[in-house]
């Protein structure tokens, strides 16, 4: 049992409690990873790796991502988001206008500060454990990208945005600052993973269908989930493949899927233009 799930995460639990579902389902006998997090929060899509798969899982790490966030001024939280104490912050009324003219600050390349409640380590301890500890976090900048913010709805205190961003990207740091630039506090009343990369929503099993029919039809060959090109090789090439040998193929530079002739997943290759050399091996 090889392969992805793209699973619809549900709002209130952990990525880990539904990796551990997952591994639950196949009797515990294989490994289980996943290729991103999402918060208890967030719903939407999470890309599971099973079995030798969770050797892919690196490819698929730095993904960019799609988000639907519903934001709210007028409250703070030290999460930055609704699950955590909150507390009501006083500000004049913002309008549509002015919350639109400052959406162009916070597009294209930034530098964000992740939440102090996050999984970031800090001398071997997780943020949010600090925390929790009642100890100052802090964190350094991080360079993001974000390639679009475009406005869904807005009546305020509340708005939604769809964000296109690149990976690493705290959405509940992008809308606290939002907030700040209009010197008033705001937080993430409800977050969405509507795609990663191009994977999206619409190919996401709900983990409930999952734990009624099991992970068996769902679960995708590593090279639909990949997106690299496929290359398809002879039963000599496989051999070689398979050996951690170069096959010589003259191919655009770059990763590729390698196929077998019956279209069984070998691994990804890595091209220099005259031979693929073997990068990852599975099969």
């Amino acid at each position: 049992m090889t392969g992805f799930l793209i699973v619809d995460k549900p709002k209130g639990i952990t990525s880990h409690t539904v990796v551990s579902e997952v591994r639950k389902l196949t009797g515990n006998r294989y490994k289980v990873g996943h290729t991103g997090t999402l918060d208890p929060l967030a719903t939407g899509v999470l890309i599971l790796a099973v079995g030798k798969a969770t050797r892919l899982s690196k490819y698929l790490l730095k993904k960019d991502k799609v988000y639907r966030v519903k934001g709210r001024f007028g409250l703070a939280s030290p999460t930055y988001d609704v699950d955590g104490e909150l507390s009501s912050v006083n500000c004049p009324e913002i309008s549509k206008e002015k919350f639109l003219s400052v959406l162009p600050l916070f597009t294209g390349k930034i530098n964000q500060f992740p939440p102090p409640y996050s999984a970031v380590r800090i001398k071997g301890k997780r943020a949010y454990q600090l925390a929790r500890e009642g100890k100052k976090v802090e964190l350094p900048s991080r360079s993001v990208v974000v390639y679009s913010l475009d406005l869904v709805s807005y009546s305020y205190p509340d708005f939604e945005l769809l964000i296109h961003c690149s990976s690493g990207t705290y959405v509940r740091s992008l809308i606290h600052d939002i907030g700040e630039s209009l010197k008033c506090s705001a937080i993430v009343v409800e977050l969405r993973r509507t795609c990663v990369g191009n994977i999206c929503e619409d190919r996401a099993v709900p983990l409930n269908l999952l734990k009624k029919e099991g992970i068996a039809p769902f679960l995708l060959p590593p090279h639909e989930v990949l997106e690299f090109p496929v290359v398809t090789v002879t039963e000599k090439e496989e051999k070689l493949f398979k050996n951690g040998m170069f096959i010589k193929r003259e191919l655009p530079q770059g990763l590729y899927s390698v196929l077998s002739r019956d279209g069984k997943f070998l691994g990804v290759g890595k091209s220099n233009g005259e031979t693929v050399k073997p990068e990852t091996v599975i099969s």
